[in-house]
């Protein structure tokens, strides 16, 4: 699916190396491509990419990514992120409306996820969309690298219903 000059394509086991390598410059720590691999692995699980469209003079880029989850009814944005020179231009919120628009058509009746209490750009995003906080995760995500003095932070628990 071709959204606003990004593909949105599923993931498999053939996207492994892609999944790692945005996973790991999106977020301090990464996952590597055998707990990603583990995590498809999951009954309901899917992932998803999103790659800037080749142009005459570029190749294709991967500049997203979306992994999640279904059951009952439910499902769960585990993990999304943006390549960082890329963010504010619709990527994420292209990734996360296409997962929405699909569980959607898949009979789910709501989505869920957890993002820091401090992660700005995603929480407007997320609201945008339309959901809206449920419930708070204290300490939740570890610090990493040199925030390490910082301490744990909070993740807002967010809901969006279908």
């Amino acid at each position: 699916m071709i959204w606003g000059g990004v593909d949105i394509l599923r993931a498999g086991a053939a996207s492994l190396e892609i999944l790692e390598t945005l996973h790991a410059e999106c977020f301090a720590v990464g996952w590597d491509a055998v707990s990603i691999a583990k995590m498809l692995a999951m009954p309901g699980a899917t992932g998803t990419l999103a790659v800037i469209s080749a142009g005459a003079e570029r190749e294709a880029a991967p500049a997203g990514f979306l992994l999640g989850r279904e059951a009952g009814g439910e499902a769960e944005i585990i993990s999304t992120g943006v390549v960082p020179a890329l963010r504010g231009r619709g990527i994420g919120g292209a990734l996360v409306s296409e997962f929405t628009s699909r569980m959607r058509q898949r009979g789910v009746h709501a989505v869920f996820l957890e993002v820091a209490v401090d992660n700005e750009p995603a929480l407007s995003l997320y609201k945008r969309i339309g959901f809206a906080p449920i419930g708070l995760r204290k300490s939740y995500y570890e610090p990493a690298g040199d925030n390490s003095s910082t301490g744990p932070t909070d993740a807002l628990v967010m809901r969006c219903d279908s």
